[in-house]
């Protein structure tokens, strides 16, 4: 039976990382084999953190049930589902933790749609997968045994999630900001040619010369790499372009390259205001949480890494916390591409020891998904930029290369969004807020602290048995 529960499970993640196939095989020239190989390799690493919540929660199951009543099951006990979620829960967290962290379809953001995201405001991402646990054990206990418990819980659980939906823990600031969100649909594999660099850029440009005229838009942002050259290092012409566009317009510039430091490169965002002297900017934000093997070279790993074609960098980190960039009377929150993936580090910049006037007001994610096609992985990104809407209270704007490109307000519901892989301009105007959800305060804390005082309950007479 647990073979086929692990295999289960494989083919899940499999499916669900399938794309990284095509980064490695298209656009990397990877062996066919060799590819296959290593999508599936990720898809078992992932896989462990699941199949050792089963294991685990198989083991609780069948330890025996202390102090109730009157004679039952372990499955039937009140008490499990909560053992079951909590196991659920610290393997999630652990996967999203350790080894730099892999995150990607948590069980959280399965439920994106569902009242359980209510309890993002207050919970997070784990929390909310704590809850979708929990939900699935009420559901198998009231279907299964005809427990009412489990029935009115799994109905109090939902209402709940409802409420919380509604509950607002952020408040308007200033105006709205008439933003233009850049998608160039560049393709892949004309990205980093350098004999195509100048019609990359026309396309981009072009497309966002709609907005910058007296009284249009005051943001236009270009996705992760829309110039794929350092600034310092760009032509002449093509630096003059962006300081045109910002200028004409009356508008701020934010655009993703790398950029060259004298302790190496970095992945980043600059902006550029109409005032912006010419060859300089007024504003970056650095990449903080680099991707294994596309930003850095994890130890032993060279000689993986050298069998690929890939403009792969071995950037620097930019620094954990970094100031918001001012853009009217609202304030920026940068994040590059796999960045929004971790909800306890989008939240450090709104950490209530930073004052309110230094917090930011609306967030910002651009990215560049080319590199793994027309597939699933826009829409599960998209997901988890809803999740970081939630539980933060902030509209997230989005300008990527082949989408999502989307506007999402702070309740995590996304209000346009551009057609995938297709070249076009979003034009929005995302309200800024300001205030504090409860996880902006406290992060994961409560949740895994809840977690670790739920397994300590359930598994203390057995605890306390081998102790005597």
């Amino acid at each position: 039976m647990m073979r086929w529960v692990a295999g289960l499970i494989l083919l899940a993640y499999t499916v669900g990382l399938h794309w990284i196939y095509i980064s490695l095989h298209d656009y990397g020239h990877l062996p066919a084999w060799l590819a296959a190989l290593a999508t599936l390799l990720l898809a078992a690493y992932v896989s462990l953190y699941t199949m050792g919540a089963v294991i685990t929660c198989r083991w609780v199951l069948r330890l025996p049930v202390a102090s109730e009543s009157r004679p039952t099951s372990r499955v039937q006990s009140r008490l499990t589902p909560f053992l079951i979620a909590a196991i659920v829960t610290l393997f999630e967290w652990l996967r999203g933790t350790l080894l730099t962290g892999f995150p990607w379809l948590s069980l959280g953001y399965l439920v994106i749609d569902t009242p359980l995201s209510g309890f993002a405001k207050v919970l997070g991402v784990y929390g909310v997968g704590f809850v979708a646990a929990l939900s699935v054990v009420w559901t198998f206990q009231a279907l299964r045994y005809r427990q009412w418990f489990a029935f009115a819980a799994l109905v109090f659980g939902l209402g709940l999630g409802a409420i919380l939906n509604l509950v607002e823990f952020t408040s308007p600031h200033g105006k709205p900001l008439r933003v233009a969100l850049v998608q160039g649909a560049i393709p892949q594999s004309m990205k980093f040619d350098p004999a195509r660099e100048s019609q990359s850029l026309a396309t981009q440009l072009a497309i966002a010369d709609v907005a910058a005229t007296p009284g249009g838009a005051q943001l236009i942002v270009f996705p992760e790499t829309a110039l794929v050259r350092p600034w310092d290092l760009a032509p002449t012409e093509i630096r003059a372009a962006f300081y045109r566009l910002a200028q004409r317009g009356g508008a701020t510039i934010m655009l993703g390259l790398p950029m060259r430091d004298p302790d190496g490169y970095r992945n980043s965002v600059i902006a550029i205001a109409d005032t912006t002297p010419a060859a300089s900017i007024y504003a970056r934000y650095d990449k903080h949480h680099l991707v294994p093997f596309g930003e850095f070279i994890p130890f032993g790993f060279r000689w993986f890494v050298d069998q690929m074609q890939m403009p792969l960098g071995d950037f620097q980190r930019g620094a954990k916390v970094q100031p918001p960039i001012g853009v009217a009377d609202q304030r920026i929150g940068v994040n590059i591409c796999f960045e929004d993936l971790f909800g306890e580090e989008i939240i450090r910049p709104l950490a209530p020891t930073i004052e309110a006037v230094q917090q930011p007001t609306i967030l910002l994610n651009v990215s560049n998904l080319a590199w793994f096609g027309d597939t699933i992985a826009l829409g599960q990104h998209l997901a988890i930029a809803r999740m970081r809407s939630k539980e933060t209270g902030r509209p997230t704007i989005r300008s990527t290369n082949t989408g999502a490109t989307a506007l999402i307000d702070h309740r995590g519901a996304v209000i346009e969004v551009l057609p995938y892989n297709k070249p076009g301009l979003l034009v929005a105007a995302p309200q800024g807020m300001q205030g504090l959800t409860p996880y902006s305060r406290w992060g994961n804390q409560p949740i895994l602290l809840t977690c670790v005082v739920l397994l300590m309950i359930g598994l203390w007479p057995q605890i306390r048995q081998r102790i005597r």
